[in-house]
């Protein structure tokens, strides 16, 4: 069995690390509700903008840019084709910020779902801690408790016991 000053030691180690711990949580979930908003913030855009498609326009583009690279044309027919493709260009900076929303709110979900599932783990590291804290506080609850019958008990024998300077009083008095 350990000491009691072992024990402290023990405990305070593991008090730090819980607090450690719980201050991570706080982080986490202030970060996951800041990540919350920004989600709530970006839908309604996403949804006035679902029915946008970009894909089309960036296949029409490589269409273009392939066909030019690759043919010999007429300069008038070169610069009807290059003419199409600066419009494809123009529709798809038109998109630019669905696009880009699109891809934000991705990125969102997952630092929340990454932020949850960091929490998740956190909390059943802390249950472990938190076990092994009642043990340690239940085994220093014991060493306590032992200690102060054996105070009692010697402070018992103490009492029982007479001192030699007693015993020449009392002899002193008869």
């Amino acid at each position: 069995m350990e000491s009691e000053e072992e024990l402290k030691g023990r405990i305070d180690e593991l008090e730090k690390k819980k607090a450690e711990l719980i201050e991570r949580i706080k982080r986490l979930n202030r970060r996951i509700r800041y990540k919350k908003y920004e989600q709530k913030a970006l839908q309604p855009f996403l949804e006035q903008t679902k029915e946008v498609q970009i894909a089309p326009h960036r296949k029409k583009k490589r269409a273009l840019e392939f066909k030019i690279s690759m043919a010999a044309y007429t300069p008038r027919m070169e610069k009807e084709l290059i003419r199409q493709l600066k419009k494809v260009d123009d529709q798809l900076d038109e998109v630019k910020e669905i696009e880009r929303a699109r891809r934000k709110i991705r990125y969102v979900e997952q630092d929340i779902k990454e932020g949850e599932d960091e929490i998740g783990k956190i909390e059943v590291e802390l249950k472990t801690i938190r076990e092994e804290l009642k043990k340690l506080y239940d085994e220093n609850k014991v060493l306590r408790t032992v200690a102060r019958k054996q105070a009692a008990a010697q402070a018992r024998a103490e009492e029982d016991m007479v001192a030699l300077g007693d015993l020449a009083f009392i002899e002193n008095d008869n």
